[in-house]
């Protein structure tokens, strides 16, 4: 039997990773000329403040496919697009106009309780 080349992996915390990361673009931007170093630390700057608007839902390829399409047609950016329409389901959600207990089915995840459902019949046909 050959043996195999056994080597232990690194494993190491995010937290630690995140820092030595930090650590490592300092270092090369300290390298550039003063113009370029602002900018490097304007434009960080600027991703960080953006970081506390981010989250990420999973989408049906073809709704994120509809969105993309309708943002580029009206030349707006998608995401003030989606802002728009989940304001919109929120307000007719608060008002019960929308009843999301006609979608939920058990859920085989520890993590919660339900899943929604949405039947075919119940998504609308767009071109």
């Amino acid at each position: 039997m050959a043996k195999k080349d056994l080597q232990r992996r690194t494993v190491i915390d995010p937290a630690v990773a995140d820092l030595l990361s930090g650590m490592e673009r300092k270092e090369s931007e300290s390298h550039f000329p003063v113009k370029e170093r602002k900018k490097a630390i304007k434009e960080r700057n600027k991703i960080q403040s953006r970081k506390e608007n981010r989250v990420t839902y999973d989408l049906p390829a073809k709704l994120r496919q509809i969105i993309k399409s309708v943002a580029e047609k009206e030349g707006i950016p998608a995401s003030q697009m989606v802002t728009l329409a989940l304001y919109r389901f929120m307000d007719q959600y608060q008002n019960k106009e929308i009843d999301l207990g006609q979608y939920k089915e058990i859920s085989k995840s520890p993590r919660y309780d339900w899943n929604l459902v949405i039947p075919d019949k119940e998504i609308p046909k767009f071109k």
